[in-house]
């Protein structure tokens, strides 16, 4: 058999053959260049979060699941209340020198955290789980990220797609707190064949007599966050009145639905924490970052509204769906 020899390359070509063998792995392997004495690392995000309860946490595990997968990015979790007093030098100090590339504050208090340190000030950051985003960062704009607040409109779509029966919609304000969004909703309504109702109370205990003069003047009662109708006992008192009237309800979490609301916007938490870091992945990306809408879902209380006999909407039509 004839047999090939194969001849050693010049002395001269060996420096630059092996040269190009290591050009070669570095391109091919991302460890390969700690062979050449150069550090690869991905990006690193640090997730301020303001205390440590369930929707924040679950929040930022949706989120560093999407930064691992869509940006190679490793997160590291800080929770404000563990860093109180003198052990919050510590946590400056280690954002000073640990070289993020990008932050992201979930909850009002790590937004305020964001805006005033200026272990910050040369780190691009972002928000999420926080409600009126620009009273909370003192910025006109609000700046970048999810808020929990869903576009007025958008509720106002979902209310009449999910219950096409109704037109005449109460809305129970305070008007310290809510008079912006109740002209938003006002001027809304008429491109949806609907009218809003103004129901202004400045006391828990004018909120019997108010509904007393207005159950025959609206087909459902919108129940929005509101520090005079915020308390669980007010709430369910509300929805047992409304029931017996026959007014089927619409209010804004699972606390609601498991009350008695015929319709409640729900959030998953996780599922917010994996919109914001599609959102972080694009900022570390060099792209653009503006507010977001939240994503979330309209449950419809089947055993309510047939108890009413309240006609709802295809059930299967995001945001809505039947309630658990």
């Amino acid at each position: 058999m004839r047999q090939f020899a194969v001849s050693p390359a010049p002395r001269g070509r060996r420096p630059f053959l092996r040269g190009l063998l290591l050009l070669v792995l570095c391109s091919l392997l991302p460890g390969a260049a700690l062979l050449h004495g150069a550090e690869v690392r991905g990006p690193r995000v640090a997730v301020l979060v303001s205390r440590d309860i369930r929707p924040y946490i679950e929040a930022s595990e949706g989120m560093s699941v999407v930064l691992a997968e869509s940006a190679g990015a490793k997160t590291q979790v800080f929770s404000l209340e563990k860093f109180k007093g003198k052990s919050r030098d510590v946590l400056l100090e280690s954002l000073a020198q640990e070289r993020f590339d990008l932050a992201v504050a979930v909850g009002p208090e790590a937004v305020r955290f964001a805006v005033e340190e200026a272990a910050l000030e040369k780190t691009p950051w972002l928000y999420s789980m926080v409600l009126n985003p620009p009273k909370v960062s003192g910025r006109a704009d609000g700046g970048c990220g999810v808020p929990l607040d869903i576009p007025v409109k958008r509720q106002l779509e979902t209310v009449i797609q999910g219950l096409p029966g109704v037109s005449r919609v109460g809305l129970l304000y305070d008007p310290r707190y809510n008079t912006e969004l109740l002209l938003k909703a006002q001027a809304e309504a008429p491109s949806l064949n609907a009218r809003i109702v103004p129901l202004k109370v400045s006391a828990k205990k004018d909120i019997p007599a108010i509904l007393r003069q207005h159950w025959d003047a609206i087909d459902a009662l919108w129940l929005i966050p509101d520090q005079t109708v915020i308390s669980e006992s007010i709430v369910q008192y509300i929805i047992k009145e409304a029931l017996f009237k026959k007014i089927p309800v619409i209010g804004y979490n699972r606390f609601f639905y498991e009350s008695g609301a015929a319709m409640s916007f729900v959030f998953s938490y996780e599922e917010l924490g994996r919109q914001t870091g599609r959102m972080a992945a694009n900022l570390l990306a060099g792209k653009s970052c503006e507010k977001e809408p939240p994503v979330f879902h309209a449950w419809l209380n089947l055993r309510v509204t047939d108890k009413l006999g309240v006609t709802v909407a295809d059930r299967k039509t995001p945001p809505l769906e039947a309630g658990p």
